[in-house]
């Protein structure tokens, strides 16, 4: 019998806690030497796995899913009084299966690439509706950037040190409203000005998303799930650019260009509908979120604790990082390639081949559908190499980086080389390789793109932020200098000579720089 003034660590290690089939009983080794209490659990009975007893500044603590376990230990012990107890066991109890968290964060980026990509299929008749010259579509596409690499930046950081769940949610909202408020915009006109600016905001919206969604992943998705879960995320925005490409043409055909960003505008707010209920602001007991149904999971500890100030942030050490460097690099190349493809190929299709949007709308859509394919085959594949130890992090990295990289050079660099137009060229070679191009960079995924976790799990947000700010810019300037070497050369050789060379740049600096390895920025 302990009576009732023993030492509070005593009294909490005697006590035998029982939640579901299994019992638990956690004496610490001084409590034993000195007291032999009948041993309380069965031999043919497993101690259950979500029992665990963990030391914290010196003082013993019982950790426990079960809301009777909270009830007792709180009565007890002392702390938090039974309510507030009872309500995290039930929140803990009622926690969402990562799986969730991650279908979610795939259909928010799948609608955050069908608002985006939209515009790149409706210029086509605003530029004849309101006579824009190839430099005045150029600024309009890459206004959006300017918002979305400045929220990259701050994104990363405040997903961070706050809730990712929220900050992703309002970026969601920002962006849909723009949406709707693009048509509108361009109706004012006052020399692109007000469009400008509404791409710019929309942009702001939706340059918070990637950074939360990493920071989201690092607290949700297990270690093993990683590459897989981010390579569905960043795919099925290539799946929202078939559906706007796609989709788009049927909107303007029908109903004018107008209706596409009004009924694009709308998914989001949709969206948030399932969101807001669904998913708690934090994540909860982290062995609980990674269970995912099927036991527990090896997780980085490194993600849990968050950042407080802007003071706690390495920037230093970030800006010495020879890995990140070399992951900034590829990501840049990454924000040239993809972009300049998105935005341009209606117009491509259009002025060398004659297509309008509706029959050009198959030739754009169908190389995101096979890069949607190759992304998840990527992941599945690089987390293979990785948990059966056939490769290390670092060169699975590297071989997907690889072949997303240097596959769509050769494809651009051959397409560069190749006849254009009806006059001599063939459209079957040319949307063959403009398909090659942009399907084979979705390894993209299982190589930079999973990157970001592997260098920090607690800055993995922060870091996103960096490398994406860096390459959205370099995106920007090259959708809008894309317009300008269009008005002055009239060339498409010169503009896929030129991208085939970044992308092949990209890649050395992550073969020369690039780690899998996690870099020890705190220290």
């Amino acid at each position: 019998m302990i009576s009732s003034s023993a030492p509070a660590s005593l009294l909490s290690a005697h006590l035998r806690y029982i939640d579901g089939p299994s019992a638990c009983v956690f004496r610490p080794a001084a409590f034993k030497a000195s007291h032999r209490p009948t041993r309380r659990i069965s031999r043919k009975r497993k101690a259950s796995p979500s029992c665990a007893v963990n030391k914290d500044e010196g003082q013993l603590t019982v950790q426990s899913p079960g809301a009777a376990l909270k009830r007792l230990q709180t009565r007890l012990l002392g702390g938090q009084n039974d309510s507030l107890a009872t309500q995290d066991a039930q929140q803990d109890d009622s926690a969402p299966d990562w799986r969730l968290v991650v279908g979610l964060c795939a259909a928010v980026s799948l609608i955050c690439s069908i608002d985006r990509a939209s515009i790149s299929v409706a210029i086509v008749p605003m530029a004849e509706q309101y006579g824009w010259s190839d430099s005045a579509k150029g600024a309009i596409s890459s206004s959006f950037f300017a918002g979305y690499t400045i929220t990259n930046l701050v994104g990363g950081y405040v997903a961070t040190k706050y809730s990712s769940k929220i900050v992703l949610g309002a970026g969601v909202v920002l962006w849909s409203l723009f949406t709707i408020f693009t048509p509108t915009a361009a109706d004012l006109g006052f020399m692109l000005i007000p469009l400008c600016i509404s791409r710019s905001i929309m942009g702001a919206g939706e340059g918070v998303a990637f950074p939360a969604i990493s920071n989201l992943f690092s607290n949700w998705v297990p270690v093993s799930s990683k590459s897989r879960s981010l390579g569905l995320a960043y795919s099925a925005g290539q799946i929202g650019n078939i559906v706007a490409l796609v989709t788009s043409p049927l909107l303007i055909n029908n109903f004018g260009w107008k209706s596409a960003f009004w009924v694009y505008g709308t998914l989001g707010l949709t969206w948030m509908l399932a969101w807001v209920p669904l998913v708690p602001d934090q994540p909860p007991n982290k062995t609980k979120a990674l269970q995912g149904g099927s036991g527990n999971v090896e997780v980085s500890s490194k993600a849990e604790k968050g950042v407080e100030s802007l003071g706690d942030v390495p920037w230093k050490r970030f800006l010495t990082s020879k890995a990140l460097w070399g992951l900034i690099a590829v990501h840049c190349s990454f924000g040239v390639g993809p972009l300049v493809c998105l935005s341009w190929l209606p117009s491509y299709y259009s002025d060398e081949w004659g297509l309008d949007v509706q029959k050009s709308s198959f030739l754009s859509g169908l190389p995101w559908a096979l890069s949607f394919a190759l992304a998840n085959l990527a992941g599945w594949s690089a987390d293979t190499l990785i948990n059966k130890k056939i490769l290390s992090i670092t060169n699975t990295r590297k071989l997907m980086q690889g072949i997303a990289s240097m596959g769509p050079a050769a494809c651009l660099t051959a397409l560069a080389l190749q006849p254009s137009g009806p006059d001599g060229g063939s459209l079957v070679v040319s949307a063959g390789l403009l398909t090659g191009t942009l399907a084979i960079g979705g390894f993209q995924a299982a190589g930079y793109g999973s990157n970001h976790q592997d260098l920090s799990p607690k800055y993995s947000g922060i870091l996103f932020g960096l490398s994406n700010a860096s390459a959205s810019s370099a995106g920007a300037i090259a959708v809008f200098i894309t317009g300008v070497l269009l008005d002055k050369t009239d060339s498409w050789s010169v503009i896929f000579g030129t991208v085939a060379v970044v992308y092949a740049l990209g890649f050395a600096g992550f073969a020369a720089l690039g780690s899998g390895e996690l870099q020890n920025y705190d220290d």
